[in-house]
Formats: structure tokens, sequence, C-alpha cells
């Protein structure tokens, strides 16, 4: 038996108990939270919870987080700023809405049959597509989302300067050519700077409005409602448009007349978490990520993957060698592109993920081969206070290691363990499985150890409780689903297989049962499945995360069978160890949260 099939069962044993020293510590019985970090960090504490639980994890993990969800908005409605309006937050950028939402998402893919479920999504997604008389946040004429801040108070044309002018999330120009130190302390000046922010930054459409496609996405997957399919692919090609008028790469910023740099004189660079921000292409390609997947996963027209490529390649035209390392550009400014650093390689590798392209593979392994140096892109900008000029340049800082799993990552941070994770799918970082788990492991007791101290605090202090959550899926879900790291900003998840527990009629690994994803192709799904327990199980498979893909053929030592469609049952005997190769068609079916006959929703 695999070591790593005894570490598997282990790590989801471990998180259960862990859960439940988490709901101790920080929530009341009702389900609402004792501390509160922001709003989107409060929902963002059970966001892997119903992942766990549909890869295998303890029942409970379901219900406690969707108890969590309700006790949440709640207190958010009622007693914490009521800054919820029908169960929606009211007016926020869609960076933190769509980190707070993704987890409604998964409780599609852990449980389709909750009718309040259902009737929130259609209402969230009303509230962009223009089904909703009420909120107004999409103009269908022109393809925009009217504001940076929306919600279910629709647009928000005013929302404070001093954050983000402070942290460098947006910029003024041209408009303010150079905006001076302590400009905030001196009120006439702030009353002044205030309201050219609202004018040039918070009047219209910027990319990481395109994070809400995936909630918009799982409407549609889980009503069956065609309008809300139309909304997303007539929104991203909107910006398709918008990119392809604007010399290939997207604009930070439309007015609200549809006019690329409406409010900057034509400039189409400086928007709300855009090309001069602190995050940059962080925050943009978790966006243009999650509008890829989705529009991919409903239309499966190709079209989307190659404008998310283009935009990548577009970097890397304008790539730079300095010391061993290829950096490109991750700002544009008044003195054109600049700040070269590291590309992520979650960028490259989710794309690749959706396309199982060759083409896509070789720019992996031109970054891989290009990544001579540390540490990621934006390890010197992540300080809670504003950052002083030239602190966040990135400079080389000890060896790259592409192999390494790392123990001590939190929120969106776990995507810095993708290249370990791409590194093993191409074969060359064989401990790869047992490293990961231990990695999780560790974390899960760290987090269980600062629980039970009570005292432990993050650096950024909204993130105290979110940091101390031990359900962790990032692994598990490389692990058993061969599944990138679901994006933060409205991800969806991106999965080669998923499973179900006939036994028990629910989803998830049977009791015992671990899997492994060890290598994908386009055609080639190579998967091995290992029973710990002293009885038999049965296991059904399951072609992609929504059964998007189909099953074309299995084989395995000894043997082989002619299977086709989403599913296939596999009987594995007592502490037996399968490897199977599975005949893969990819992206041929519509996505469907439905389940296999004879699969219950609730465990």
């Amino acid at each position: 038996m695999p070591a790593w099939a005894a570490g598997q069962r282990r790590l989801l044993a471990q998180m259960s108990a862990a859960a439940e020293v988490f709901r101790e510590r920080f929530v009341y019985r009702g389900g609402g939270l004792r501390r509160h970090g922001k709003l989107d960090d409060d929902y963002e504490c059970f966001t892997a919870w119903p992942l766990v639980y549909l890869i295998g994890g303890d029942t409970a993990l379901l219900e406690g987080s969707i108890q969590a969800w309700n006790g949440i908005t709640r207190q958010w409605t009622y007693q914490h700023q009521r800054s919820v309006h029908r169960e929606f937050v009211r007016h926020y950028d869609m960076l933190h809405l769509s980190e707070a939402y993704v987890g409604l998402q998964n409780f599609g893919l852990a449980d389709p049959s909750i009718p309040e479920h259902v009737e929130r999504a259609c209402r969230f997604a009303g509230f962009y597509t223009g089904q909703d008389p009420e909120v107004q946040n999409y103009d269908p004429i022109r393809r925009l989302i009217r504001s940076p801040m929306t919600g279910s108070g629709g647009p928000e044309f005013s929302s404070s300067a001093d954050y983000v002018l402070n942290y460098g999330h947006a910029t003024l120009h041209p408009v303010v050519l150079d905006l001076e130190p302590g400009w905030d302390k001196d009120p006439v000046r702030h009353a002044e700077i205030q309201r050219l922010y609202d004018e040039v930054v918070i009047s219209g459409d910027v990319p990481m409005n395109l994070a809400i496609t995936g909630l918009v996405t799982h409407a549609h997957i889980l009503s069956g409602e065609d309008s809300y399919r139309r909304w997303v692919l007539d929104y991203v090609d909107a910006w398709i448009e918008r990119a392809a008028a604007n010399g290939g790469i997207i604009p930070d910023n439309v007015g609200l007349s549809g006019q690329v740099g409406a409010t900057r004189g034509g400039q189409w660079w400086g928007g709300f978490f855009g090309w001069t921000g602190r995050y940059s292409v962080w925050m943009m390609f978790h966006a243009l990520g999650t509008a890829t997947e989705s529009a991919w996963l409903l239309s499966r027209d190709p079209k989307y993957l190659a404008f998310y490529r283009s935009q990548v390649d577009y970097l890397l035209e304008r790539a730079i060698e300095r010391d061993g390392d290829l950096l490109v550009p991750h700002k544009m400014g008044p003195q054109g592109w600049h700040d070269c650093r590291t590309v992520a390689p979650y960028i490259v590798g989710n794309l690749w993920h959706l396309s199982m392209d060759p083409q896509d593979w070789a720019t992996l392994e031109r970054l891989h081969a290009g990544a001579r140096h540390g540490p990621h892109a934006y390890a010197y900008a992540d300080s809670p206070e504003p950052p002083a000029p030239g602190a966040e340049q990135w400079r080389p800082d000890g060896p790259a290691d592409w192999n390494r799993v790392w123990d001590d990552l939190s929120g969106n941070k776990f995507v810095e363990n993708e290249p370990a994770h791409l590194r093993w799918l191409a074969g060359d970082n064989p401990g790869w499985p047992d490293a990961a788990l231990m990695a999780t492991s560790n974390h899960v007791a760290r987090c269980v150890e600062r629980l039970r101290a009570g005292d432990w605090e993050h650096e950024w202090r909204s993130q105290t409780v979110t940091a101390q959550n031990p359900v962790l899926a990032g692994v598990l879900a490389q692990m058993t689903m061969g599944a990138p790291f679901q994006g933060f900003n409205g991800g969806l998840l991106v999965a080669r297989v998923r499973y179900f527990d006939p036994a028990r009629r629910r989803p998830g690994l049977p009791e015992g049962v671990a899997a492994l994803v060890e290598r994908l192709t386009a055609e080639r799904t190579v998967l091995q499945l290992a029973n710990t327990a002293d009885v038999a199980r049965r296991v059904i498979v399951q072609a992609g995360g929504y059964g998007e893909h189909a099953f074309a053929g299995v084989s395995w030592e000894g043997g082989q069978a002619a299977v086709a469609g989403r599913h296939l049952e596999v009987v594995l005997p007592a502490r037996v160890a399968l490897q199977l190769e599975l005949g893969t068609r990819c992206n041929v079916n519509a996505p469907t949260y439905g389940f296999p006959e004879g699969i219950g929703t609730t465990g």
C-alpha cells in the first residue's frame, strides 16, 4: 500500500477534527462568527469546507459551512455594519466580492438540491445581468458594469480614495500627474482629490469585474437558465473586443460611454486594480482566469483560451533576462512598461489545465527554465502598511525551487504551491505527494495549536481568523482530482475527475479510499486508486468536476474495458492499489451539478 494513500486518509481525518476546534474557538452555535475580519474574510473562512467534503471529508464540514454562511450573512445584515442587503453585499469591489462568494459556488458542487441556494444564485446573478429592475449594475447596450463598486445596492459612484491611492491600487494620471505625499492630511486637498477620484476611477468598468462571471456561471449550471450563459459570453466578448482595439492588451478602464480611457483623455491604463496597481498582474489574471474558465466551460469555444493566452504572450514578448531570470513587466505608467518580475507559474498552469495544449506546456517549461532565483513575484509587496517608494521592487533572493511545497501559506497565497504540482505532472518531482501531504498536515497542526492557545494575531489583523482555518482543499484537490488551485476571485473547480460513494450515496471518496492523479494529457488520465480498508469498496469516478469530460475506455494491469460517458464504477478489493489509464475526451459535455444515478445529495 503506497504511503501517500494512508497519509491522504489521515489528512482528511485530521482536518475534520481540526474543523471542530475552529468552530469551538470562533463560531457561535447559530453559525455567526465571534470575531470578524472584513466581510469577504469572514466568508473565506469556509470556502474550502464544501470542497473537502466533496473529496471525501466528513459531512459535518458541509453542514458547518452552510450554517456559517447563513450566520455570517445574518450578522452583516442586522448587526455588524449592516452592509449586506438581500443576502448580498450592498457595495464592494469585485476583488473582494468574488473572494467572498467562491464558497457559495462550491455548495453547488457539494449539494445542488438545496432550494434556497438555487434561489440565491439566481437572485445574485440577476444583480448583474439586468434581470433585477431594482439593481442595475450592468449596461446591456455597452456591455459594461457601471462601476468598480457594485452589489445588491447597484453601482456606487463615490468611494473612499484614501486606501486605493495611498496603497497604489490606482492612479489619477493624467488628470493629476504626481499625487503629493500627505494629500489626505489637508482637508481642502483631500476633498479635491476625492472628487477627482470619483470622477476618474469610480465611474465605469474595470477588468476586475470579470470575476463576477464565476457566480453567474454558477447560476446557469444550478438553474439551467440560458440567459446567464449568454450574459457571461457577451460580457467576456466585450473585453476581448476592447483588447483587440487596444493593440492586443486588455485596457484597465472603460468609461460609462463605453470608450476606453473616457475619464483619462483616452489613456487606457491607471484604473482600479489595473496596470498601475500594487498587485497589477496578480489581480487582473485572477479575474481573467475566472472569465476564461467560465466562458470556456459554457461554450467550449477556443477563442476564450486564445484571448487569455494572448495576454500572457503580450507580456512575454516584452520579457527581459536578468541574472538568468526571465522577467516580464508587471506595470504600465508614464515611463511605459516597467516593474519587471517573475511570472507566477499558476498564470500559465491554469491555462494548460483548461487547454491541454502542448504550446501552453512549452510556455510553462520556458518559465521553469527562466526561474533561476526566487522569490515569487509579489514577495516584496505584502505589507499591511502603504508602500514606500521602491520598497516593493522585485529583486533576486536565493535560488528558485519549483519542487518545494510551502507549509506556511494562507488565503490566496496557496497558489504558490502550484509549481510543485506542475513538476509532479511533468514527471520530475516524484516526492511531491508525500511532501505535499506533510506540508498540509503541518499547517493544519499549526492552526490547531494557535486556536488552542487563543492569542495568535495575523500581521493583517483582519485575516487573523481566516488564517487559522485548518480546512485546506488545495493539496487534496491536486492529488485526487488533478485540479489546480481554485482561483481566489470567483474561480471554478477545474478538475479532471471527481468521485462518488455508492454505498453511502454521497459525493466523495468512500471510507478508506485514496486517489492520486499521476499524469494528464488531452486524451489520457492516469489515476491511481488505493483502498486502505480491510473490506472491498466501490467508487464512482466522474469525468470532470462538472461532468464536462467523457471517458473513452479504461485499462489496467492485466485488463481493459470499453467505457464511455461521464461515469465509471470501480470495485476495489481490500488493501489494493490500482493504476487506471482512462481514455478521456475533454470538454465534450455541457456542465452539470447533477449526480450519478443512485447518489443522494446529503451524506
